[in-house]
């Protein structure tokens, strides 16, 4: 199986069955990173805008970090550009219905925690500590400095962990 940076290469010379395998490959780690970033408004649209960009700046990737950070990366200015000048507003989200559910309702508590974070916090805590990404690759993603970065990181784990505490 050829490797991202070979159809990379083959992409930015144009051909596209190299950049549909590479949308194939990465497609659902930016969707569900726009989804959980941009709390399902819009998300499919700047997931299309992200795809759409970087087939026209294919050239610009220099294999510096993965080709799915760099999408990731289009898909973060994508997500600020489409932002700017509105305010973000707190997530209005009900409670769970049922505290005494269990561990079956976790995942719909962390996502819910997720979901009332600022978004630069927001999409840290998704990079770092849901997709594994470390805190070089995820600074360069959201183009912060490393230390910067990794402060973000921790007011969003701390963030989330007072959350969580409070619906346990």
């Amino acid at each position: 199986m050829e490797g991202d940076e070979a159809l990379a290469g083959r992409a930015a010379a144009g051909e596209v069955a190299a950049f549909t395998e590479l949308v194939r490959r990465h497609e659902r780690r930016v969707r569900a990173f726009l989804a959980r970033l941009t709390r399902g408004d819009g998300a499919d649209d700047l997931a299309q805008e992200t795809f759409l960009k970087a087939w026209r700046v294919a050239a610009s990737f220099r294999g510096e970090g993965s080709y799915e950070g760099w999408l990731l990366r289009i898909a973060w200015r994508l997500f600020l550009s489409s932002r700017r000048g509105r305010r973000e507003e707190a997530a209005e989200i009900p409670e769970r219905a049922d505290p005494a559910a269990g561990d079956a309702d976790r995942r719909i508590d962390v996502g819910r925690a997720l979901a009332r974070l600022p978004a630069r916090e927001r999409a840290a805590a998704l990079l770092c500590l849901g997709e594994g990404y470390s805190h070089s690759e995820a600074a360069r993603i959201l183009e912060l400095p490393l230390g910067t970065l990794k402060s973000v990181v921790a007011r969003a784990r701390t963030a989330l962990a007072d959350e969580l505490k409070g619906q346990g």
